[in-house]
């Protein structure tokens, strides 16, 4: 099975957002995992997946009633 993998920049434009943010999550230890192989990023497609999933939050319903 091959590996699915994503560059930086696929990455970036796959979330809407530009290489810059993704470099500033990463380095702040906030984004998904990543490998590096000498000058060149990659994000495997499951590690984004399980990534994106860890940050997934419910409704909370407002006790406010009208």
């Amino acid at each position: 099975m091959p590996l699915e993998v994503k560059t930086e920049a696929e990455y970036a434009k796959w979330r809407g957002c530009s290489v810059r943010t993704v470099q500033r999550e990463r380095s702040q230890r906030v984004g998904p995992p990543f490998i590096k192989l000498g000058s060149k990023i990659y994000y495997r497609v499951a590690a984004i997946e399980k990534w994106l999933l860890s940050k997934e939050q419910t409704q909370v319903r407002s006790s406010i009633r009208a």
